[in-house]
């Protein structure tokens, strides 16, 4: 690692621009002058097409599938001479882990995880499973089955529980059952498809942890925690304190030393009040809702796993601690400095509205959409 940025000029093809978290990649790679970003979406319209840190936009149509996406991605690197490929969520990491030893022939991708350890942190099921076998701390879990031993085995559980999907995030699907007989009422009537695990609920409170990892070794992290409560049950707060946590750490790094994990992963932990131990409950293999606070601290993930992937030397970088806040909350926050100075209620060190200033067209034009979709089509 070295002291200074590297300013070799590079481009980058982000493949999965229609994702919620491109826009956030892109306001990252965009703090650097040297860095061309071509985006492919299966979106005509998608956010990333209006954001000014794009340098060319391309699209192609959903029905033709990752067989489609994987040949307008061979199509653009060949065109504009890409010099790395950056897939920003969890579906397109997979297809390129896939499909890794073929492209990677003619292009280098930024790291990413093997397919195997990919499908362990993906499903929730299979994380708590290995997490268990490695003797790693993981609330206790069961798969649920809609069937009489389902029953039986709620017996190693402690209530409350959390009924969860196994895929997904967001708190999306999470349900809260004080008792047993709640759970078995709920499950009578219960038939969806997707699989589920019941997980006991832990007192206490969230962390989060970013990492950007290379064989198991972590090269760069952010880890953070809410002061505000979140909008939705069992989503993450999105209004944060950055602070390092040598505990943290510790945990996060006995999971990526044990998986061999390559590439940048999000962690959801909990803290628990009553046994004074941290907890690991998820494992997100994409980028994250809070990048732009990772980037506050001065921590640029999306560019370092560039960097990574081309096989140029990491800048050393020590994450700030700083509180980060959305829109909305900084509003609240400078008003009540206008008109009550004793009393600020709170503080802010960085917000998103840093970034919405400098690339406010993907916000409106995506509001326009909605409108036009709701009351013109």
């Amino acid at each position: 690692m070295k002291n200074q940025l590297n300013n070799e000029h590079f481009s980058v093809l982000i493949p999965d621009g229609e994702s919620i978290y491109t826009i956030l990649v892109l306001r990252c790679l965009g703090q650097l002058k040297n860095v061309s970003i071509y985006v492919l979406a299966n979106q005509f319209y998608a956010a990333s097409r209006f954001s000014r840190y794009t340098t060319q936009f391309f699209s192609f149509s959903k029905l033709s599938g990752e067989k489609g996406r994987l040949n307008e991605i061979n199509k653009i690197i060949r065109k504009k001479k890409i010099d790395i490929i950056l897939p920003v969520d969890e579906s397109l990491i997979h297809l390129l882990s896939e499909h890794s030893k073929q492209l990677e022939k003619d292009i280098p991708i930024a790291p990413i995880p093997n397919t195997k350890v990919l499908e362990i942190a993906q499903d929730k099921w299979l994380l708590a499973e290995w997490l268990k076998k490695e003797q790693l701390p993981t609330p206790p879990t069961i798969l649920f089955q809609n069937n009489a031993s389902f029953s039986a085995s709620l017996s190693l559980l402690t209530f409350p529980v959390l009924l969860k999907p196994v895929y997904g995030g967001g708190g999306i699907g999470i349900r809260l059952f004080e008792n047993a007989a709640e759970l078995n009422n709920f499950c009578k009537d219960f038939n969806d498809r997707e699989k589920h695990i019941v997980q006991s609920f832990i007192d206490g409170y969230d962390i989060g942890c970013n990492v950007l990892c290379k064989d198991g070794k972590i090269l760069a992290h952010t880890i953070q925690k809410g002061f505000i409560k979140a909008d939705r049950p069992f989503c993450s707060c999105s209004n944060l304190d950055f602070y390092e946590d040598e505990n943290v750490l510790q945990v996060v790094n006995k999971v990526i030393a044990k998986l061999k994990w390559t590439g940048i992963v999000n962690f959801d932990l909990r803290y628990d009040e009553k046994k004074n131990q941290l907890i690991v409950l998820e494992m997100n293999p994409r980028y994250w809702a809070s990048l732009l606070g990772s980037l506050a601290t001065g921590i640029n993930f999306p560019y370092m796993s560039c960097i990574l992937g081309l096989n140029r030397e990491l800048p050393i970088v020590k994450a700030k601690p700083i509180r980060f806040v959305q829109a909305k909350v900084a509003f609240k926050i400078m008003i009540k400095r206008i008109f009550n100075t004793k009393h600020a209620g709170g503080y802010f060190d960085h917000s998103t509205i840093d970034y919405f200033k400098k690339d406010p067209l993907p916000k409106a034009m995506e509001g326009f959409f909605k409108i036009y979709n709701k009351y013109v089509r």
